[in-house]
């Protein structure tokens, strides 16, 4: 089965749920550069001279995937409910 087919088979909860999951993920992945940009200020110690740092919509949406694939294995092996 490919990817096309599983998506096809998938009622609308599990639709539902990767969703939430993937919304989670980009929450996790928003905190998590954030946190990284903010340490880095913080090393470098505000200088007027470092490199400034924003969050683009690649690397949110890539580390976000991360998370989501990663949650979705630890949740797929404690429960049976995800699809």
């Amino acid at each position: 089965m490919n990817l096309g087919e599983w998506l096809n088979s998938l009622s609308a909860l599990d639709h539902g749920l990767l969703l939430a999951l993937y919304i989670f993920g980009v929450y996790l992945s928003k905190i998590t550069i954030e946190a990284l940009i903010e340490f880095y200020d913080t090393k470098k110690q505000h200088s007027k001279f470092r490199v400034q740092f924003r969050v683009t919509p690649a690397v949110l949406l890539s580390l976000a995937f991360i998370y989501s694939l990663i949650i979705y294995k630890i949740i797929d092996t404690m429960f049976d409910f995800m699809p």
